[in-house]
């Protein structure tokens, strides 16, 4: 098996560490003249294009048209769910999903500097997994967010994968969209786990691919562990379509 490469990703991630810190700044010099969710979706899907073309990773995504106009244009929200490949899936999918989708993810983000600054001003849902009201708050949070129009990316299976063979799904998203009463898409994606494994830092150039199911609707489905269970079946098929 071929060597990860060296010198090019220390250089990106030297280069987009020092870029990171200018984008988020901007953004928070654009903030009081447009609002934080509208300088973030400015400045950021451009960083993260810019840094995924200088890695060499190449972005697909497949399916989109296959979704309802509702979801495409946003006049519906919708919730989607898929496996968790890499560090780089929530970035690569904020730069590829036409929908601008929030995430939901955990509490201790936030402390990081400058990137969890600027997913908080971007209105991600953070989610205090070690307290039980706290994250039965953030889940409200996110069905009131949802209900008034925001589309939701979450990863059911609550980390990544080692080896990119997907893990049992959890609950909690699929509740939220049963609660909300809004579809939810399930995705593949392909490719990110060759990208950057689990406790890797070198990068390996090469496509992403992002690949989007049928969505489902909640009320198809007697309770939500039916509809975890029917969201988890299609991600594994679409992980098998070459």
């Amino acid at each position: 098996m071929a060597h990860r490469p060296l010198l090019r990703p220390l250089l990106v991630w030297v280069l987009g560490c020092l870029a990171l810190v200018l984008a988020v700044s901007l953004c928070f010099v654009l903030t009081p003249f447009m609002g934080g969710r509208r300088a973030f979706w400015l400045i950021a899907p451009r960083y993260i294009r810019g840094t995924a073309w200088a890695f060499g990773i190449h972005r697909e995504l497949e399916g989109w048209e296959g979704l309802s106009a509702e979801i495409r244009e946003g006049t519906r929200p919708a919730i989607f769910v898929g496996n968790h490949t890499s560090l780089f899936d929530p970035p690569l999918m904020i730069s590829t999903l036409p929908c601008r989708p929030v995430f939901v993810a955990k509490q201790e983000l936030i402390r990081v500097p400058f990137l969890g600054w600027v997913i908080w001003l971007a209105g991600f849902i953070f989610i205090d997994r070690r307290r039980i009201h706290a994250s039965r708050r953030s889940l409200k949070e996110a069905a009131q967010r949802i209900r008034a129009g925001q589309s939701i990316v979450a990863f059911p299976e609550g980390t990544r994968s080692l080896d990119g063979c997907m893990l049992p799904f959890k609950k909690g998203a699929f509740t939220l969209a049963s609660g909300a009463g809004v579809p939810v898409v399930p995705f593949a994606i392909q490719g990110g786990v060759d990208i950057l494994p689990k406790g890797n830092w070198r990068v390996w150039g090469g496509a992403y691919r992002i690949r989007l199911g049928t969505a489902l609707e909640p009320k198809d489905y007697p309770t939500p562990e039916a509809l975890m269970r029917a969201a988890e079946h299609q991600v594994s098929s679409l992980l098998t379509q070459a």
